[in-house]
């Protein structure tokens, strides 16, 4: 055994101990808005209870404007899907949407709205 302690590995310890003292990014950078401006679509996460693993994704039409308490209406698929999506929440980070309904839960897993090219909308914008 070399009592002498080697630089690299005195560097890889160093290096670790660095990153994991560094506090991992929060959701803090997320923005719980009541509208949103959209580009006029977006994709539609639908997953099965239990696990949670057996989703869907389907791209959908949003109208321009999305707001908490809308019913969005959204046709999908081949064989066309109709259904109405009721907006409970919105979050807002870095230009991308998350559309909740109360199907959410807590953990946002069965269904969503996800929107990239999103905004938040003035609040004096009542178009829709």
């Amino acid at each position: 055994m070399n009592p002498t302690p080697n630089p690299t590995n005195i560097a890889g310890v160093l290096t670790a101990a660095f990153l994991m003292s560094t506090p991992l990014p929060t959701h803090a950078e997320t923005d719980v808005v009541q509208a949103v401006t959209t580009p006029g679509s977006g994709w539609f996460k639908r997953c099965r209870w239990p696990s949670y693993k057996n989703c869907i994704t389907r791209h959908i039409r949003l109208p321009e404007r999305v707001a908490v308490g809308d019913a969005v209406e959204l046709n999908y698929g081949s064989n066309p899907k109709h259904y109405v999506f009721h907006v409970v929440r919105i979050k807002s980070a870095h230009n991308r949407c998350t559309v909740l309904s109360a199907r959410s839960g807590a953990h946002e897993r069965y269904e969503k709205i996800e929107i990239d090219d999103c905004y938040p909308a003035p609040s004096g914008d009542q178009t829709k």
